[in-house]
């Protein structure tokens, strides 16, 4: 199925990491994922605000859980994205998704047989109050 609008103009599907449901503390006491990682609004906004400024007409979009998806489903939706592109909301949480989910390189041969590239937002993440982000 073509990504692609009677205009011409790709859709984008925004993928979504999950992480909200699986926030546990390590041994010091500190979340295992940042906030951005559990805030699926957050990653949703940055995702529309890229398609926006490159013209992408939006295509919906698909959350996974951290804990790695059900592979039969994500393969499903990869196999029929609907969509040209495919935007995480930052590279680092691309990356989070590569090192969580074994089956990440399935998924991309998936997405492209059907068409669809990924992009990772190239924006900065926001910060949230009382959060010390990593150096990246």
């Amino acid at each position: 199925m073509s990504g692609r609008t009677e205009n011409g103009a790709a859709r984008a599907a925004y993928l979504v990491f999950g992480a909200r449901e699986v926030d546990e503390p390590d041994a010091e006491g500190a979340s295992v994922y940042c906030q951005f990682e559990k805030d699926w609004d957050a990653q949703l906004e940055q995702c529309g605000r890229l398609a926006a400024e490159r013209g992408y007409r939006p295509a919906g979009s698909c959350v996974m859980s951290v804990a790695q998806p059900t592979l039969p489903r994500l393969l499903e939706w990869a196999a029929d994205p609907g969509c040209d592109v495919v935007l995480v909301a930052s590279g680092h949480v691309l990356e989070r998704i590569r090192k969580t989910w074994p089956d990440w390189d399935r998924v991309i041969a998936r997405l492209e047989e059907a068409g669809a590239r990924v992009e990772a937002v190239p924006y900065v993440e926001p910060a949230y109050p009382g959060e010390e982000l990593p150096r990246r």
